[in-house]
């Protein structure tokens, strides 16, 4: 009879998906800012015709009420409002006659933003945002409750850009999440909620499946991009083989598996999705790894592989199962191997960081 071993506290089988999971303390925005605080204009959107942009050579990059709307996060019904109600607008004109923002308007605007995220009073926000002041202490709400409102303006922005099919503008988001926060932290905070967010609105109809794909494929390019960046560290032999379950299509938890690892200079050789097991066992015989990462989305494919097969097992071996498809008790008496649960992407990373140390 060989190990089972459940690394999760909770034995709820959804807790095995990385999709799932708090959000904790994180300082990303839903925009980019450079040194003064502004917004970083997009070449893409310097242009005129259906309130994108424009340039004067007075005023700058002059920007539609649109185009501000996706940069930061904030609905064009509220960006409205706070021009009525606070002053907060555009205050350049197009020779079309257009009302647009200019740079220093955006920046209003990004402050105003930031000062509610933090708790601040909205008439409060607008007046020291118009004033180019900082939020007043005393009305700044406790850390985590700022952090977390962070997460949901990025998180926000970013499903903008999904829905809009902006693949540029959602890989460039992913991209500051993870150069900021890293893998194991950008993921938790902001990818987990992000996939969370995107799966409800399949669920019920708001989103199409092209929009859903192209949420991961943009996490899944910046995921490879941080392994490839990485890579001339690591050692050659992996280690570690990361593969998904026979019929299972979903390969971006892998992407994160080895992303994270890839910080910490673990070598892995990712499979990828529907990794048959003859194709894992051939896998296992020549790279003889020390761990095994299966992923498994759905109870149709959680079965645990049998390595029977494989010809001078490591008997130090270990096959790690992640995702919710793995059923509650399992079954590895034919696996050949020592199984165990992980049920998040950090307590994998970690696992795996203590099995090949």
């Amino acid at each position: 009879m060989q190990n089972l071993r459940n690394t999760s506290s909770d034995d709820n089988p959804l807790n095995g998906s990385f999709f799932l999971g708090q959000c904790g303390a994180v300082a990303t925005v839903a925009v980019a800012v450079d040194n003064r605080g502004m917004p970083t204009a997009d070449p893409a959107d310097a242009r005129d015709g259906d309130g994108l942009g424009s340039a004067t050579e007075s005023a700058g990059i002059l920007w539609g009420v649109g185009a501000v709307s996706r940069r930061l996060g904030v609905a064009t019904a509220t960006l409205r409002t706070w021009d009525r109600r606070y002053g907060l607008g555009p205050s350049e004109r197009t020779s079309g006659g257009h009302r647009r923002y200019s740079e220093r308007d955006v920046a209003t605007v990004a402050r105003m933003n930031q000062f509610i995220a933090e708790g601040v009073p909205s008439a409060q926000a607008a007046r020291v945002a118009r004033a180019g002041q900082v939020a007043p202490e005393p009305d700044r709400p406790a850390p985590a409750e700022a952090a977390g409102r962070a997460v949901q303006l990025t998180v926000n922005a970013m499903m903008r850009a999904t829905q809009d099919l902006d693949a540029a503008t959602l890989t460039a988001m992913v991209g500051q999440v993870l150069d900021h926060r890293g893998v194991l932290d950008g993921w938790t905070t902001v990818m987990a909620p992000f996939l969370v967010t995107v799966g409800q609105q399949w669920e019920i109809g708001q989103l199409g499946i092209a929009t859903e794909h192209l949420a991961s494929e943009c996490i899944s390019t910046e995921l490879r991009q941080r392994v490839r960046q990485t890579g001339e560290h690591r050692p050659v032999n992996a280690p570690v083989v990361l593969a998904s379950a026979a019929d299972d299509q979903h390969a971006l938890p892998l992407a994160a598996v080895a992303a994270g690892l890839a910080e910490r200079h673990i070598s892995a050789r990712m499979l990828g999705a529907r990794t048959p097991v003859s194709a894992l066992t051939d896998a296992v015989d020549r790279i003889c790894p020390r761990v095994v990462f299966i992923w498994s989305s759905l109870t149709a494919t959680g079965l645990v592989p049998s390595l029977a097969g494989v010809e001078g097992l490591d008997p130090k071996l270990v096959l790690l199962l992640g995702g919710p498809g793995w059923q509650p008790t399992g079954d590895p008496t034919e696996s050949a191997a020592s199984v165990e649960r992980v049920a998040s992407l950090d307590g994998t990373v970690n696992r795996i960081a203590e099995l090949v140390a």
